[in-house]
Formats: C-alpha cells, structure tokens, sequence
C-alpha cells in the first residue's frame, strides 16, 4: 500500500489563514507602537535641555559657597562663573548650553540648618515647550560646611 505522507488542500487553506490572521495582529500592533513614537521622541527632546543645565549648574553650585551676583535672570558664583538666560537661550560664561528654554528664574534664599549654620540656596525655575510644556523647580544648596 501506498504511503500517504503529504499535505492536503483542505490544510494549507488553514494555514494560509492562520498565517495571515498572526500577521495582521503584528501589522496592527506594530502600526499602534510606531504612531505613538513620535509623541516620545517630541517629548524627551527638549527634557534633555533641562539635564544639560542641571549637569553644568551642579558642578558650580558644588564648587562655590558664595555668590557674588543673583538677579531674575542671571547668577554669578563667587568663582565668576555666570549663567543668564536671554532669547530662550542660557548660556554659561557666554557659551550655550541650552537653547528653546521659555523659562529660566534664579532667586536665592538663605536657612539654618539644625546644627546653626546658614545655608544658600539657589532656586531654579525651567521651563522648556515640546508637545507640552516641561516644567521643573530644583533647589540647589550651595556648599557650606
């Protein structure tokens, strides 16, 4: 008798259908993953912004325990060291180190610590517009010991 090891018509209909049925629910899947990058991607563009000052500003704030000058929208450390920001730009001594910033406020306040020492502190308000807009308050204390 005659071995009958093959594959049907009535089988591969199946798994044709099969294999279109999986690959449209990656297709729609994939079509669903893609169309919401660009909404990351836009978003986390100009949060970087916010992690370039913060980098350069706490390397100043660590090495300074004075500052010499502190208006709305510039400060300089005792070391000279000057941040300002103007046309949605800061720049640090002259140099941009961020751009597309809407905000960027600098106001100083001084406490004491439980042991008496009087702190400073430097708050920053930053504020940078993608498809929203990332807004961030820090305080930064100023080296005191």
């Amino acid at each position: 008798m005659k071995s009958q090891k093959g594959i049907t018509l009535t089988s591969l209909v199946v798994y044709i259908v099969v294999l279109l049925i999986v690959l449209g629910l990656l297709s729609n899947i994939s079509k669903y993953f893609y169309s919401n990058t660009k909404y990351i991607t836009d978003a986390n563009k100009y949060v970087s912004e916010f992690n370039k000052f913060n980098m350069y500003f706490i390397e100043d704030v660590k090495n300074n325990t004075d500052l010499y000058s502190i208006k709305n929208n510039q400060i300089i450390f005792e070391d000279g060291t000057m941040y300002t920001f103007d046309k949605k730009s800061i720049y640090r001594n002259k140099v941009e180190i961020c751009n597309n910033v809407q905000i960027c406020t600098f106001d100083k306040v001084e406490e004491t610590d439980k042991n008496g020492f009087i702190k400073q502190i430097v708050k920053v308000k930053f504020a940078v517009k993608s498809s929203d807009i990332f807004v961030k308050e820090n305080s930064y204390v100023l080296k005191y010991w």
